[in-house]
């Protein structure tokens, strides 16, 4: 039993680290009238991004928790060490998991079929690790979606667009609108 209520903090925190993330990749934020495959795809996606998230913050909360309840019995030192896993993990290993699940983001925000205020959420939560994909193919001009991916990258600050995006800005053969989001886009970058 003492066991146990040792294990309580760590076994809570765990349930509420993968709550949070099945919550936040679950298909129906994603697909609110899904044609064909797109279900089945944003659920591949989302799985996979639900399995790097929620490993990455077991690991961080889980260590910090840890190094709070060391810090609270005055064991500083083992507190230090145990903290230090989680600041690791959250700027190194975190930015690697951020660049795992930019391709599966990609594929959400192709597939999903929300509201037009939600189209660009999938890129915001995949934050700069996605401007490669996005300024790789917003050259396309059949791409899904093509004016929130030009102007995600405003918002995501992904400046190595700036050649991709001026090539869009002076071709003639572009419509104006989308012109027009590509120079609201280098404005924002100056």
């Amino acid at each position: 039993m003492a066991y146990l209520k040792k294990l309580f903090p760590y076994l809570l925190a765990s349930l509420v680290v993968v709550g949070i993330w099945k919550l936040e990749t679950s298909s129906e934020n994603y697909a609110w009238f899904p044609k064909g495959k797109e279900q089945l795809t944003l659920e591949i996606a989302l799985a996979r991004i639900f399995v790097y998230k929620v490993v990455l913050w077991l690991i961080i909360t889980n260590s910090a928790l840890f190094g709070i309840k060391c810090t609270l019995r005055k064991q500083y030192t083992a507190g230090l060490f145990a903290a230090l896993p989680a600041v690791i993990f959250y700027f190194a290993i975190g930015k690697w998991v951020e660049e795992k699940c930019a391709f599966s983001y990609y594929t959400v925000f192709l597939n999903q079929s929300v509201s037009e205020e939600y189209l660009q959420d999938p890129i915001k939560e995949a934050g700069y690790a996605i401007g490669p994909l996005l300024s790789a193919n917003i050259s396309n001009k059949e791409m899904k979606f093509r004016r929130y991916a030009i102007s995600a990258l405003g918002d995501i600050g992904y400046r190595p667009a700036t050649p991709v995006l001026r090539n869009i800005l002076f071709d003639q053969s572009e419509p104006d609108y989308i012109r027009a989001d590509a120079c609201e886009v280098l404005t924002r970058f100056n």
